[in-house]
């Protein structure tokens, strides 16, 4: 899914750049480079579009073809019933769906939305994005017309592209400052999502990794698999992936490996922190 695809005439690209756009902060992944992610932090008094600017210029990436990923700071997302009607009808019909659902005047919106699994009663389920409207022109107004926009799309969804298209896998992610999360994929559409709360210490650099317990970390996983294959009838995983810090990787991976007898894969490296990877899966927004 993707917020635009085409809000101005396109300019000939040679390559691309997919850019993750936090709070706080830019992290960029350039397609020539894929291993090596480019961060810059806001400058005092600057705004997120004037940052996006000024990090393309100090790259000398005029020209490239972006691909931008949003965090959840900036949508929102709803999972509801399919509403009964012909799938062309339901983009236009989706501000009518969501008007109690979402935070802000749906004329202010723009909404997106990707089918799930049905549910276990067999109710066709759809997830829903929606994000601010003029804070998506304002990104769009910054770096128009010497680049061309791919997509704007969200950062769940960019990270299933990570994953090859005939996987059925079970991604656990941790962002900085955000809970724990794990999600089944599944031809690199995400079926099912659980926050596991209680592990905000991954993110504590000081902490020894032989201080960490995870007993409760193997216990949710197992009754978030239980619940996806016995209550939501999916598919088990076949692959297990990894997007977590570094230095406690290798110690999860043998955890894993001792309760579940399988050896997960790490997405994650010394040059591809966890919260550089929706960049680099926006990149592969295409292939998806």
């Amino acid at each position: 899914m993707a917020f635009i695809s085409r809000w101005f005439k396109p300019v000939k690209s040679l390559s691309s750049v997919g850019i993750y756009i936090t709070r706080q902060c830019l992290f960029a992944v350039d397609e020539l480079q894929p291993q090596q992610t480019v961060q810059r932090d806001l400058g005092h008094g600057e705004s997120l579009p004037m940052a996006l600017k000024a990090l393309i210029d100090e790259q000398h990436w005029q020209g490239r073809r972006l691909y931008l990923v949003l965090n959840r700071h900036w949508y929102q997302q709803s999972q509801i019933d399919k509403p009964a009607m012909p799938d062309d009808e339901l983009a236009q019909a989706l501000p009518w769906c969501m008007r109690e659902l979402v935070n802000a005047p749906v004329e202010s919106l723009l909404f997106d939305y990707i089918e799930l699994p049905p549910s276990p009663s067999g109710q066709a389920r759809i997830a829903v994005y929606s994000s601010e409207r003029e804070r998506l022109a304002e990104l769009v107004r910054a770096v128009t017309p010497q680049h061309e926009i791919v997509t704007i799309g969200v950062d769940e969804l960019a990270m299933a592209n990570l994953l090859e298209p005939e996987v059925r896998g079970l991604l656990l992610h941790k962002m900085p400052g955000q809970e724990l999360t794990l999600t089944f994929i599944h031809q690199r559409q995400w079926h099912f999502y659980r926050t596991i709360r209680g592990f905000q210490a991954l993110d504590d650099e000081q902490m020894p990794v032989d201080q960490f317990v995870f007993d409760n970390l193997l216990l949710e996983l197992q009754r978030s698999i239980d619940y996806a294959v016995g209550q939501l009838k999916l598919s088990a995983p076949n692959r297990w992936y990894l997007a977590l810090p570094q230095r406690v990787t290798p110690a999860i991976q043998e955890a894993i490996r001792q309760v579940f007898d399988i050896k997960s894969e790490s997405l994650t490296s010394s040059t591809l922190s966890p919260i550089s990877l929706p960049a680099l899966g926006i990149l592969r927004e295409e292939q998806a």
